[in-house]
């Protein structure tokens, strides 16, 4: 039986839940899109995910505009993105094409995830895993792998994969630790 691809609303209650939200509905979308950018640009892509994935790229192309026009944010259309998703801060987010992000998420503002070599016949773009969280300004390019828990610090530069669990910072970013995301605590 083919997997069926979760639906506008249910990417963007899920997106919703991850600020805390109890029972997701249309009306708690709206309030918080008036106080949340992130929020905004949540609508945004998954409206341009679900265009993309039925066959509408120029309207999935519309909403890169206007994700760039409203939040400042360039999300590239064919990204395939799990549930979710935060970007708490989508200024200068930018994201490419053939990019795979996992459930769970989070995105501060400027992170840039895309290819690392645009000429290649086949430009390479990352894949972050399940409830990665990429901080502030973090770049991450080519066919890398963020591991599942794993955290980009803040303006880092990733050219390598990252292990599960990993906490990697510099530039280009190295491993200085593990995430125990269970109970929140870092292991430095």
């Amino acid at each position: 039986m083919p997997k069926v691809s979760p639906s506008f609303s249910e990417l963007v209650f899920s997106d919703l839940l991850r600020y805390r939200e109890g029972k997701p509905t249309w009306l708690g979308v709206l309030t918080r899109c008036l106080t949340l950018p992130g929020m905004t640009a949540s609508i945004i892509l998954r409206a341009q995910q679900c265009l993309f994935r039925s066959g509408h790229h120029r309207l999935a192309n519309v909403m890169r505009v206007v994700g760039t026009t409203l939040v400042g944010a360039d999300f590239t259309p064919g990204m395939t993105i799990g549930l979710g998703l935060l970007i708490p801060h989508p200024n200068g987010v930018t994201m490419g094409n053939t990019l795979v992000i996992g459930n769970n998420v989070t995105l501060a503002q400027g992170v840039t995830a895309g290819a690392r070599d645009w000429e290649a016949d086949d430009p390479k773009f990352p894949v972050i895993c399940d409830d990665a969280a990429l901080l502030a300004g973090a770049t991450v390019l080519g066919g890398v792998r963020i591991g599942v828990g794993a955290q980009v610090g803040a303006n880092s530069l990733v050219l390598a994969d990252v292990p599960d669990y990993g906490i990697v910072l510099g530039v280009p970013a190295r491993l200085i630790g593990t995430r125990d995301v269970a109970s929140g605590k870092n292991a430095l």
